[in-house]
């Protein structure tokens, strides 16, 4: 099954951004109940199902950002205008749509962040990375507080 669930994500995510699209709602557990039974495993873990509905969410909300870099500048410009009604840009509910989509950390995700010998190696109290993606560090020095304000990504 070497990549049957990733490949499943990409196809439910492709049926229901069409379906989206086409017939204004989604219909995630069942597209999956189908595709799991034409061919099992499909989808394979809670993780999967649940990027699923974040990235079906994500899509839905934020829609078609791209912008043809030939059009970039005459687009941004568009974007930062101030409508007086609103007094808001394009480009400010943008980041507000972004912002609502990211998972915010509690603080106790970043308990090595805060411990008190690692709080002068953080640049800001407002930037810290979640314990679960700290890198761990090898000191050649002796140092034996291995801690860097970083986070490792897929």
């Amino acid at each position: 099954s070497a990549g049957t669930g990733r490949t499943g994500c990409y196809i439910v995510l492709d049926v229901m951004l069409d379906m989206a699209e086409c017939e204004g709602v989604v219909d995630i557990y069942n597209c999956v109940k189908t595709l799991c039974s034409r061919r099992i495993n499909m989808i394979q873990t809670e993780e999967q199902y649940v990027f699923i509905h974040d990235a079906i969410l994500e899509a839905c909300l934020c829609g078609e950002t791209s912008i043809p870099v030939s059009e970039f500048k005459p687009t941004y410009k568009e974007m930062v205008r101030i409508e007086p009604q609103s007094n808001s840009s394009q480009l400010r509910e943008e980041f507000q749509t972004l912002n609502s989509v990211t998972p915010h950390l509690d603080v106790e995700e970043c308990s090595i962040a805060l411990l008190p010998r690692n709080r002068e190696r953080n640049r800001s109290m407002d930037v810290l990375p979640p314990d679960r993606c700290l890198p761990f560090l090898i000191s050649v020095d002796g140092d034996s507080n291995n801690y860097i304000n970083a986070a490792l990504t897929d």
